[in-house]
């Protein structure tokens, strides 16, 4: 239970209507080149991420497509897209239409938005969002928001009503009846049959790329259906404003970019009530250890991508990813580390029990409830031997854990992580192998991802880069309970000569509902010490609040996820990459000396209880020695 009266993985609301005449899953035509090139996604593949000029062509009304030019009536008269655009703006979409979405307990979806707060969604937006507001059913009620609503605009302080007087629009012509681009779009998404009732007709964005996306959930999952909130409307271009400045960064960045996979698809599915966990293996071509020992700085970059772009076309649940590589054995022992969770017994004997492992996993349509009990079949990484196939036996040697991301709930997400520590685990460069891996999707019907990974090397200047890496523990799927510290013996080591820096690498993320939704919304902290001295702890105190994600949009959570994306959690978020946490222990080290790192977890300051089960720990932690 997440608090007193709500069972998280019960929120589930729909049996979700399956509509004739789906589209054929297919890529995004935009992103099949997107790891080849440095600088960008697919938005920006053309070298126009944030320019001004407005782009002619061609153009399209599917998501990511180039949205066209436009002019629609206004309450302050027309207003024309081409004219308008700046590529530094977002334009945000939401039309009135009561009575298409009503819930269970009587609650209609677009009423309910339409009678949030006004002043909450401009308070919470990026000032260079432009939201229009349009009308396809009962114009008279339309007319009574719009006057409220400008109404509230004009009782703003005086900045910032004269700030959102320009940028907030209401349309005056019914908006399927609009003309031109605009109106091809509404009509397009209204006819459109998608593999479940959606809400998308009827709210949708441009960005500041003038690329077409969509808009998710518009508020919280609730017993009867969903609890709407106006102001989730301002996540969608607070993410767009995370994706252009991530952009930014990567095209200022003189980064050498090393392709793994190119839009891949990958699949869970292999009929009704039959799943498998999604398996890639990719080859990287790095540099030669001279020219790799001239960069400091190791980034992962990894998109997923729904067929088609749409929500609703790919994995509606949060689970974990995973990229291991695959390494030839070696003579050379970690730091008394345990056995790596591939090749661990403990570790291989407790991860099954554990694959339903993050989360919550929640339906956004507004009937009735998916049954989620039969959703781990006993299904395991194993499937066909043929190369060309995605599922494959789980190599021997593809143990080491180098990054981990989280799935979005039936949204799509891209994330550029920071890992320089594992350069050492590519330092003889040439041909690396790597595995990508992620828990089957439960769903009743076929929900492929089409992923794309690259790794970026670049040079910070930081004076030195990792040299050495060493395993401290690691574990897949560990059972957090009174026995977990006894699990984790003391590490000793001594610093390698010439290295000048010792950090503790650390991936941490708690998942499981055996307690109280622990590990998974509780806030466990893991303590390291080393010598006997005071230990360096990891805590996650956003941890069972109620927007601690939604609170991250603007760190890189996709936004307005279908199911309970929202809820702070123990260690990480759907729809995000999990963060390492890096600890300098140089001051506390015994240079020349034997030292010793001990580890411990509680729950909160509290030790774990006796016959108690928390749920489970992912972790890896590592020693890494810069020089």
């Amino acid at each position: 239970m997440f608090d007193g009266s709500m069972n998280v993985r019960s929120l589930a609301i729909g049996s979700l209507l399956a509509l004739a005449g789906c589209p054929s899953p297919t890529p995004p035509a935009d992103v099949a080149d997107s790891t080849v090139a440095d600088a960008s996604d697919a938005s920006c593949s053309d070298g126009a991420c944030n320019s001004a000029a407005f782009r002619p062509g061609p153009y399209g009304t599917n998501p990511r497509e180039l949205a066209g030019a436009f002019t629609v009536p206004t309450t302050a008269g027309d207003w024309t897209f081409e004219r308008e655009f700046t590529g530094r703006d977002h334009y945000v979409f939401l039309v009135y239409t009561p009575g298409t979405f009503r819930f269970s307990d009587g609650s209609d979806l677009s009423q309910s938005l339409f009678d949030g707060p006004m002043d909450g969604l401009l308070e919470r937006a990026p000032r260079n969002t432009h939201f229009f507001f349009l009308w396809n059913r009962n114009e008279t009620g339309f007319n009574e928001f719009r006057t409220n609503a400008a109404a509230t605009i004009e009782g703003l302080a005086a900045e910032d009503r004269d700030h959102w007087r320009s940028r907030v629009h209401f349309v005056t012509r019914q908006a399927n009846m609009l003309q031109g681009w605009i109106g091809d779009l509404i009509r397009r998404r209204i006819s459109t049959n998608l593999p479940y009732k959606r809400y998308d007709p009827y709210q949708f964005a441009i960005d500041r790329n003038q690329r077409v996306r969509e808009v998710g959930q518009l508020g919280q999952l609730a017993r009867a259906g969903l609890s709407a909130d106006l102001t989730y409307l301002a996540n969608e271009p607070r993410y767009y404003e995370f994706e252009a400045q991530l952009e930014e960064r990567l095209r200022m960045q003189n980064a050498t970019v090393i392709p793994v996979v190119s839009n891949q698809r990958v699949d869970y599915w292999e009929g009704p009530r039959n799943w498998r966990d999604a398996v890639q293996y990719g080859d990287a071509m790095f540099p030669d250890p001279a020219t790799l020992a001239r960069f400091d700085t190791l980034e992962v970059d990894f998109a997923m991508h729904c067929p088609n772009g749409r929500d609703g076309e790919c994995g509606a649940w949060d689970y974990i990813a995973d990229l291991r590589i695959c390494e030839e054995p070696s003579g050379m022992p970690d730091a008394g580390a345990d056995a790596s969770p591939d090749a661990s017994p403990d570790a291989m004997s407790t991860a099954d029990a554990a694959a339903d492992d993050s989360g919550d996993g929640a339906a956004m349509s507004e009937d009735a409830a998916m049954d989620g009990s039969e959703s781990d079949a006993g299904v395991s990484d194993t499937g066909v031997a043929d190369a060309g196939e995605t599922f494959r036996p789980r190599r021997a040697g593809c143990d080491r854990e180098v990054a981990r991301w989280i799935t979005p709930y039936w949204r799509e997400g891209r994330w550029v992580t920071d890992i320089s520590q594992m350069l050492p685990l590519i330092a003889r460069g040439g041909r690396h192998t790597f595995r990508w891996y992620s828990k089957h999707q439960f769903d009743p019907r076929e929900v492929p991802y089409f992923i794309s990974l690259s790794f970026r090397l670049s040079n910070r200047n930081r004076g030195m880069r990792p040299a050495e890496l060493r395993t401290l523990w690691s574990s897949e799927g560990e059972r957090f309970d009174s026995m977990y510290d006894s699990r984790h013996a003391p590490q000793r080591f001594t610093v390698p000569a010439g290295t000048r820096k010792v950090e503790l690498y650390s991936v941490i993320t708690g998942h499981g509902a055996e307690t109280g939704q622990c590990a998974e919304f509780c806030n466990h902290t893991h303590h390291f010490a080393l010598n006997g001295g005071t230990p360096n702890s990891i805590r996650f105190p956003e941890a069972q609040t109620t927007q601690g994600c939604a609170d991250r949009v603007n760190e890189g959570v996709v936004p307005n996820q279908h199911g309970t994306w929202y809820f702070g959690r123990g260690g990480w978020c759907p729809g995000q990459e999990v963060r390492p946490h890096v600890i300098d222990l140089t001051p506390q080290l015994r240079m020349g000396a034997e030292n010793e790192i001990t580890y411990r977890a509680l729950l909160g300051s509290s030790a774990l209880a006796a016959g108690r089960n928390y749920g489970n720990i992912n972790h890896a932690t590592y020693l890494v020695f810069w020089r």
